[in-house]
């Protein structure tokens, strides 16, 4: 994980209790995990598609069903791999409490594209698309306190929201 990325995450953990329930999309650590981040907290679940190291339920983010019973979901740097990336968003809606926080990081233009390892150049038929600030705006529009920044200098889109009640 790129230090602009661990930065944004590290300034949000700072803002949460302890003792949180927290699931993380897309937590096979390759290159950094915000796990660290959450040394204090009551449960941390890793969804990966692929088994490995920092993943607890192996399978797509958007077939995980957290019934509504966690506090914080971390999708960072995961977004743009997945084809279906709303989808992420939906599940998020799905396992989290009324009230809950979803954290997003995800690459956006003008990040080159790069396989989920990090590296460039052939994609490998890996799927890539840098996520849109203003899509990922819609993505959350039943969302509230909604917060979207796009760093551009950095090819980054952060963003924050809270589940409804």
């Amino acid at each position: 994980m790129h230090a602009e990325a661990w930065n944004y995450l590290t300034s949000e953990s700072k803002k949460l209790p302890a003792g949180l329930k927290v699931v993380e999309f897309g937590s096979h650590n390759v290159n950094g995990s915000p796990r660290p981040l959450f040394a204090d907290c009551a449960e941390y679940i890793g969804v990966d598609m692929w088994a490995g190291n920092g993943v607890d339920w192996v399978g797509r983010a958007q077939d995980f069903d957290g019934e509504s019973r966690f506090d914080v979901i971390i999708t960072a740097e995961a977004m743009e791999h997945d084809p279906e990336a709303q989808g992420q968003i939906i599940s998020a809606w799905r396992a989290l409490k009324p009230g809950g926080v979803l954290i997003i990081t995800a690459a956006a233009e003008p990040r080159l594209p790069h396989r989920c390892n990090g590296s460039l150049g052939d994609m490998g038929g890996e799927y890539y698309a840098n996520i849109d600030p203003d899509t990922l705006r819609e993505w959350l529009a039943d969302w509230s306190n909604v917060e979207v920044l796009h760093d551009k200098s950095h090819g980054d889109v952060y963003a924050r929201a809270v589940k409804g009640k």
